[in-house]
C-alpha cells in the first residue's frame, strides 16, 4: 500500500489507459485506488494539469469537434436556418434512472437525444400541449399560444450570417438567460438592428424596449454604448483580437473570447460554468464552477490545453476542428451530456472515456466495499489529514476533496439501496460524476419590501397608468416603473444586528431571513409622501383623491431577481379624468402618464408586467 505524502511531482494515470482499472486482488489496492490516493493527497494545481497532457488533450479535442459537428444545436447565430430548438430543460439519462419499481429518480430527466430535437419533435410537442388544454387555466392556455405562435415564426427563419457582431449580441444576451429564452430576443433584435451602426443610432428607449423580459438591463445599456463605441473609434468593425474587444464597454474575457475564437478563429479559450464542469470531472478539480481561481484564473489554463492541440501522428487538421467549434463544443457538452445531472457513463458522451470523476468514484465504491475493512479505513484516515494540510492546490476548495468523498459515499449508498438491477460498478461511477464540480456555497438573497401605487388614468379615452423612470446607475437602470418606495429590507436589518451585542461566532450559518408583514398604515403613508411629491412637481395635476387608494389582495406580489428579492404590496387607484400626455420630472427622475402601447415602446420589466397584469384582473 502507498504511502506517499504527496503527488504533485508524479505522473498521474490517464482515464481511459488500462493502468486505471478499478479491481480489487487479495486484498491488496489496484492502480485505481493508487490513484485514488495520490487524488486525496495532491496538494498542487500541477496535478489537475497533467491530465490534459498533450496525446490527451488531442484525443479529447478530436472527439469533441466529431460529436459538435453531429449534434450541435441549430440556433441562428450559429448560422442556421429554422427550426431552432435551444431547450436543455432535460437531462443525460442516468444509467442508474430506473429503481426496482421501474421509476425514476428526483434528479433524472429525460433522455438527451431530445435536446437536438428536430421539427416533428417540435410539432410533437405542439400537439402535446394542445391535447391537455382542458387542464390548464386561460392565463396558461395564452401562454401556450403565444408559444406555439412564436415556434412557428422560428419553422420560417433562413440563415443569417456568422458576423462578429452577431456573435457579441447572442453573448450578451446568453449571460445568465436559457439559449431557448434567448432565440426570439436575438432574431428580433437582429432585425431590428441588424448592423452596430444600426444599434448605434438607435435610443435608449428602442434598446430597452427590444430587451424588456431578459433582465439584467445594465447588459443592455453597455451593449448600446459598446456599439457607439465601435462606430466611433474602429469604423463600425468589430475588432478581431481579445485585447481590442475588451476595450469595448461592457465587454469582458470571457466575450472577447467567444468572439474572437467563433467570428474570427482566434486560437483561445472560452471558460463559462459549464465549461467549468466539464474541466472539474475531466481532471478531478473538487471545487464549486463559480470559484474564482477555476472560473477567471487557472480554468483557462486547463482549457487553454485543449484548445493548442496541433496535429499529431499525421492527423489532419480538419479533424481537430476550429477554436470556434471547440470552445462551443465544451459549453455544449456543459450544458448537455455534463451537465449537473449527466451520468458520464453515457455511450453518445463523447469525453466518457476521460472524466476522472467516474474513475475516483469506481475507486472509491471499491475501497468502500473492499472485503478488507482496513482500505476503506486507510483512504478515510487520508481525507481527514487533507483537511490540516498547510499547502493546498490552487484549484481545489480547502476541504473541498473531504466533500466530494463523502458526497459520493452518500449517493452510492442512496442508489445501492434503490436501484438493484444497476452494476455497483456503474453506480461508483455516476456517483463520482455527480459529485464534481462540488455545490457552490448557498448565499441568502437581499429581501426587500415595496409599496407600489398603480394609478391609472385616461388620455384621450385610452387608460393609462402613471410610471416613474428608474435612475440612470443601479438595478434596473433607466426602466420604467410604477412608483413605489422601499420600506423594509435585509441588508438594513442585518446592519442593526452585526452592531448589536449578540453577535454570530464565526464561521456559523446566517439564519433564514424571515420577511415581515409590514403595517399597511406605514406602507400607505410612504407613497402618499412619494405621490405627494410627484404631483406637486407638475403644475397640470393635483393630489385630490390619489390618497384614497384600495389594496390589490390581501398578500404580495413576489418577484425574484438573481441576488434580490421584492415582495410588492399593491395599492391602485383609478382617477376619473383625462390626464395631459407630458413628461415632467422629480428630482432626478421622470414621471409621465404612459399607455399600454407607450409600455411596449419604451420596454417595461417582467415584474412590472406581473403587477400591471395583477391589477387587470
Amino acid at each position: 500500500m502507498s504511502t506517499t505524502t504527496s503527488s504533485s511531482s508524479s505522473s498521474s494515470p490517464i482515464p481511459g489507459d488500462d493502468t486505471t482499472t478499478s479491481t480489487t486482488e487479495n486484498g491488496k489496492l489496484t492502480s485505481s485506488l493508487d490513484m485514488l490516493e495520490k487524488w486525496i493527497e495532491h496538494d498542487d494545481h500541477s496535478y489537475h494539469l497533467n491530465f490534459l497532457n498533450p496525446a490527451q488533450s488531442n484525443k479529447i479535442r478530436v472527439a469533441l469537434v466529431e460529436w459538435y459537428r453531429a449534434n450541435r444545436r441549430k440556433l441562428p447565430w450559429r448560422g442556421d436556418a429554422g427550426p431552432y430548438d435551444g431547450s436543455t430543460a432535460g437531462y443525460a439519462a442516468s444509467a442508474s434512472s430506473s429503481n426496482g419499481k421501474g421509476k425514476k429518480r428526483k434528479d433524472e430527466g429525460k433522455d438527451i437525444r431530445s435536446f437536438f430535437a428536430s421539427s416533428a419533435s417540435s410539432k410533437k410537442k405542439t400537439k402535446t400541449v394542445s391535447s391537455s388544454k382542458s387542464s390548464k387555466s386561460s392565463s396558461d392556455k395564452q401562454k401556450n399560444k403565444k408559444t406555439v405562435e412564436v415556434n412557428q415564426q422560428l419553422q420560417n427563419q433562413e440563415a443569417r450570417e456568422v458576423t462578429a457582431y452577431g456573435i457579441w449580441v447572442s453573448e450578451i444576451m446568453l449571460q445568465q438567460t436559457r439559449v431557448e429564452a434567448v432565440i426570439p430576443y436575438w432574431l428580433k433584435w437582429m432585425n431590428s438592428f441588424p448592423t452596430v451602426q444600426d444599434l448605434a443610432n438607435a435610443t435608449d428607449e428602442e434598446v430597452n424596449s427590444h430587451w424588456a423580459g431578459l433582465g439584467f438591463y445594465r447588459r443592455a445599456r453597455y451593449l448600446h454604448q459598446g456599439a457607439k463605441t465601435v462606430v466611433n473609434d474602429e469604423n463600425g468593425v468589430v475588432p478581431n483580437t481579445v485585447e481590442e474587444l475588451m476595450k469595448v464597454e461592457g465587454i469582458g474575457r470571457y466575450t472577447a473570447s467567444a468572439v474572437a475564437s467563433i467570428a474570427y478563429g482566434v486560437e483561445v479559450p472560452v471558460v463559462d460554468g459549464n465549461v467549468c464542469r466539464v474541466l472539474s470531472r475531466l481532471t478531478g478539480i473538487a471545487n464549486h464552477i463559480k470559484a474564482p481561481v477555476l472560473k477567471d484564473d487557472l480554468g483557462w489554463a486547463l482549457a487553454k490545453k485543449i484548445i493548442d492541440v496541433k496535429p499529431i501522428d499525421k492527423q489532419t487538421k480538419e479533424s481537430l476542428g476550429t477554436p470556434g467549434e471547440v470552445n462551443q463544443a465544451l459549453m455544449e457538452l456543459g450544458a448537455t451530456y455534463c451537465a449537473p445531472a449527466g451520468s458520464g457513463v453515457d455511450d453518445n458522451d463523447p469525453l466518457k472515456d476521460f472524466y476522472v470523476s467516474t474513475k475516483l468514484g469506481i475507486a472509491i465504491g471499491n475501497a468502500a466495499h473492499s472485503d478488507d475493512p482496513s482500505v476503506r479505513s486507510r483512504v478515510e484516515s487520508l481525507v481527514a489529514a487533507s483537511t490540516e494540510r498547510s499547502k493546498q492546490c490552487k484549484l481545489c476548495d480547502s476541504g473541498g476533496v473531504a466533500t466530494a468523498y463523502y458526497n459520493m459515499l452518500e449517493r452510492m449508498t442512496s442508489d445501492l439501496s434503490t436501484n438493484s438491477k444497476t452494476k455497483p460498478e456503474t453506480i461508483y461511477a455516476i456517483s463520482g460524476h455527480a459529485s464534481l464540480p462540488i455545490p457552490p456555497p448557498k448565499k441568502s438573497k437581499r429581501e426587500e419590501v415595496i409599496a407600489v401605487a398603480v394609478i391609472s388614468a385616461q388620455i384621450d379615452k385610452e387608460q393609462c397608468w402613471l410610471m416613474m423612470k428608474r435612475p440612470s446607475e443601479g438595478l434596473l437602470a433607466g426602466q420604467w416603473e410604477f412608483p413605489s418606495t422601499c420600506v423594509w429590507n435585509s441588508s438594513e436589518k442585518a446592519k442593526k444586528e452585526k452592531k448589536g451585542k449578540d453577535k454570530k461566532k464565526a464561521g456559523s450559518k446566517p439564519a433564514a431571513v424571515q420577511v415581515p408583514i409590514i403595517d399597511p398604515d406605514v406602507r400607505s403613508d410612504a407613497l402618499d409622501s412619494l405621490l405627494s411629491d410627484i404631483f406637486q412637481a407638475s403644475d397640470k395635476h393635483s393630489t385630490d383623491d390619489i390618497n384614497k387608494r384600495v389594496q390589490l389582495k390581501n398578500e404580495p406580489i413576489v418577484h425574484i431577481f438573481s441576488h434580490v428579492s421584492h415582495t410588492m404590496w399593491v395599492e391602485h387607484k383609478h382617477v376619473d379624468e383625462e390626464v395631459h400626455n407630458e413628461i415632467w420630472r422629480l428630482n432626478d427622475r421622470e414621471v409621465g402618464w404612459l399607455t399600454e402601447s407607450m409600455m411596449a415602446t419604451v420596454g417595461i420589466t417582467s415584474g412590472v408586467r406581473k403587477v400591471l397584469s395583477a391589477v387587470q384582473k
